[in-house]
């Protein structure tokens, strides 16, 4: 069972050898899912464009999310998953990379998917679980923004380990960010989202400093 103490490197391999277990039960789902999701589109959508299903694995007791999205209402069916993890009262939420030369862990923090909620979504009825699938099935691809003092004025107070976060489609992720070395393996990569922020709830200088960091981006591709 995945805990708290575990170093990155033993979480990472844990969550990946159970990757089998969790492509079976995936593909034991598919059709039901696949006939849920085809509900959701068109004008008559009954569904958002997502299903879940949670999925313990009993030799281990490790709980998981196996869930099916779209990116686009018309578009291929894909699916993910994502684990749950208990630290006394503390809950996260962990997404993995499944490529073993970037091995890296994402952590959900239950302040960063209470923010998404109430400053995003609205919808305050929703589960920590369906949050964070909201955001990740939304939020598929998140650009790397380097952070200064203007988008976090804290930033000198968490050093390096605050100095980047993610811009997503739908808004701002401040995280936090360390790596793990161990002699004869990759290096595992972790970060922390801590919380969200829609762009249009930021400061102008914050957002003219995030504008500043894409722009710099379109330099070095010669735009």
């Amino acid at each position: 069972m995945i805990v708290a103490n575990m170093n990155l490197h033993e979480v990472y391999d844990t969550l990946v050898s159970e990757m089998p277990k969790l492509d079976w039960k995936r593909d034991a789902l598919e059709e039901r899912a696949h006939k849920a999701m085809d509900r959701s589109v068109g004008p008559l959508a009954l569904t958002p464009n997502y299903v879940m299903y949670d999925y313990k694995i009993p030799s281990s007791n490790n709980q998981y999310i196996i869930y099916f999205y779209r990116e686009h209402p018309f578009g291929p069916v894909l699916s993910d998953y994502l684990c749950v993890l208990f630290d006394d009262s503390k809950r996260f939420i962990i997404k993995w990379t499944d490529d073993w030369r970037t091995p890296a862990i994402h952590v959900y923090t239950s302040h960063f998917l209470q923010r998404y909620k109430e400053r995003f979504l609205k919808q305050p009825d929703l589960s920590a679980n369906e949050v964070a699938v909201r955001f990740l099935s939304r939020n598929f691809e998140l650009k790397p923004i380097a952070i200064d003092e203007r988008i976090n004025k804290h930033v000198a107070k968490y050093g390096e380990f605050a100095g980047e976060g993610y811009l997503a489609k739908d808004g701002f992720c401040f995280k936090l960010s360390g790596k793990e070395r161990q002699e004869g393996k990759q290096t595992v990569g972790i970060s922390f989202f801590t919380t969200f922020m829609p762009l249009s709830d930021m400061s102008r200088s914050q957002q003219e400093a995030i504008l500043d960091e894409c722009m710099k981006d379109l330099d070095e591709l010669g735009y």
